[in-house]
Order: structure tokens, then C-alpha cells, then sequence
């Protein structure tokens, strides 16, 4: 199937063609920008989504895809060719891993597309769309960040997930859920914070009336 055919078929079924498709051996960043390109930023954006909404292991993916995902949104937002650093572009995933990861996110779709249809016009305003990208952007800072608790890395992929899958489906009812999510995350880390910095004073406290 040619790649016009490719681009004209729903995000689930681009996802299979495009599995059938991938090379033997382990894939780099770069290798995936480059085999992904022509079906734009947003895409791609998802694919890197994948370990962070389910139990796909792929060890020390989190730095190099949230770091990804936000040099992938500025060149969407600036509307300039993708620049991927090469300490960021040279990490490899193995063949089995980007399966893994393309099996999981052809059924997260296969759900989503039930759902969801082109609605209203805010994925057409180019303020919604900075809004949008500005968004995303903060959420993916929020990926790498090496927190042991749950759900901070599975709460900003989801909403990543709904923003930048909104754009591609041209839906702004599910853009305007992300926006929800986004805010909504933001607060839950925020609270983790908050939480954080009290049990520290509380502990120290402890610590200095038993001294």
C-alpha cells in the first residue's frame, strides 16, 4: 500500500500498515522520525505516548521520549522540520518493543475512533492551537520527571494523548477533554508537591524534637 493510501486510512488502521511495514533490527528515534514523518508531528507524538499509558517496559524511555515529544510539538507550533539532537535521536528500541508498542496503541484507538468524529471548528484557530501545543509542551516536561508515585507518568500521557489526537481527528469536543485533563494533572502535581514538601518539614520536625 502506497503511502497516499496510508494517509487516507483511520489512526488505527495507519498503525497496522505501518507495523507490516518497519525494518528488521532495532529502530532509533531518528529511524522512527524519519519512518513516520509524512503522517505528521501529532502522530508521531502518539506513538511515543505508548509506554506511558500501559505496562510496556522499555528501560530509560522516559527522558528521551518526553524530551522528544517536546521538540516534536515546538517544530509543529514554529512549523519548521523536525531537529532531534543525536543523544536523543541515536536511542534505540528493539523491533519487539516499537510491536509492543504499536499492538497496544491499534487497540487504544481501534476504542477512541468509535467515539470520536470531526466536531466544531477550535482545532481550525491558530490561538486553540498554540494553546493546545503550550500544553502539551508542559505536560511532557511532566513525563520525565523521575517521581515514584503512581500515576505520574500515566495522568500528562493521557492528555497528550486526547490533545494531539483531537488535531488529527479533527475533533474539538475531545480537544477541549484534554484541556480538562491537562488543568486537572497539573493540580495532581501540584498536590503531590505539596504533600512532598509537608511530609519533608514533618519529618524534620520529628527529628529535631527527638534531638
Amino acid at each position: 500500500m502506497n503511502t497516499k493510501a496510508i494517509n487516507s486510512l483511520s489512526t488505527s488502521k495507519k498503525l497496522k500498515e505501518i507495523k507490516n511495514k518497519l525494518p528488521d533490527g532495532d529502530l532509533s528515534l531518528n529511524d522512527l522520525t524519519n519512518l513516520l514523518s509524512s503522517e505528521g508531528v501529532q502522530f508521531l507524538i502518539i506513538i511515543l505516548l505508548a509506554p506511558f499509558l500501559i505496562p510496556v517496559s522499555i528501560p530509560g524511555s522516559s527522558t528521551p521520549f518526553g524530551i522528544m515529544i517536546i521538540l516534536l510539538e515546538l517544530a509543529f507550533l514554529r512549523n519548521k522540520s523536525i531537529y532531534i539532537p543525536d543523544i536523543i535521536g541515536k536511542y534505540e528500541i528493539s523491533k519487539e518493543n516499537v510491536f509492543k508498542l504499536f499492538n497496544v496503541l491499534e487497540r487504544i484507538f481501534g476504542y477512541l475512533e468509535k467515539i470520536s468524529k470531526p466536531r466544531g471548528n477550535l482545532y481550525s484557530k491558530r490561538y486553540v492551537i498554540i494553546l493546545n501545543g503550550l500544553m502539551t509542551i508542559m505536560l511532557a516536561a511532566l513525563l520525565f520527571l523521575p517521581l515514584p508515585i503512581p500515576f505520574t507518568d500515566f495522568t500528562p500521557a493521557i492528555s497528550i494523548l486526547l490533545l494531539s489526537l483531537s488535531i488529527l481527528e479533527k475533533d474539538s469536543y475531545l480537544m477541549i477533554l484534554g484541556f480538562i485533563s491537562g488543568i486537572l494533572t497539573a493540580f495532581y502535581f501540584m498536590s503531590v508537591g505539596y504533600l512532598g514538601i509537608e511530609i519533608i518539614r514533618l519529618t524534620l520536625n520529628y527529628i529535631i524534637s527527638i534531638i
